[in-house]
């Protein structure tokens, strides 16, 4: 996990500080953070808007940025529905994403391929049933 120099963001949305045994395990934190948001800090670039958020987390008095596949276990319960917007309104009106975008782009990536695989099944399908 990459250390994130605090300086260069604004803090959008405050999570919860994780206070883990040293070396950090990262096995250790997936179990922690399995669709657990609390943990997660929202920065944002300074003069920058809302799609240049980055999660982050608080672990051991650092910032850092997680791994994409920590980043898969904290947003897993996030589905892509039809009508999905990456994005939700806090308290304050500001606008904070709700999976990061390189998540968001790998299931969008993820789900085109399923599509395809249950279209190109269903041709499959109505060409054998016509024969």
């Amino acid at each position: 996990m990459k250390v994130i120099d605090i300086k260069n963001f604004s803090v959008v949305k405050v999570g919860q500080a994780c206070v883990l045994p040293e070396p950090t395990d990262v096995h250790c934190l997936i179990k922690l953070m399995q669709k657990n948001e609390k943990y997660v800090f929202w920065l944002q670039p300074k003069n920058k808007d809302f799609s240049c958020q980055i999660p982050a987390l608080y672990v051991n008095g650092n910032y850092v940025q997680p791994s994409v596949k920590l980043e898969k276990a904290i947003f897993r319960h996030i589905r892509l529905t039809r009508n999905f917007q990456n994005f939700e309104l806090l308290e304050d009106g500001r606008k904070k994403l709700r999976i990061p975008i390189r998540l968001l782009q790998e299931k969008q990536r993820t789900s085109n391929k399923f599509s395809v695989s249950l279209i190109s099944s269903h041709f499959f399908f109505i060409l054998y049933s016509i024969e």
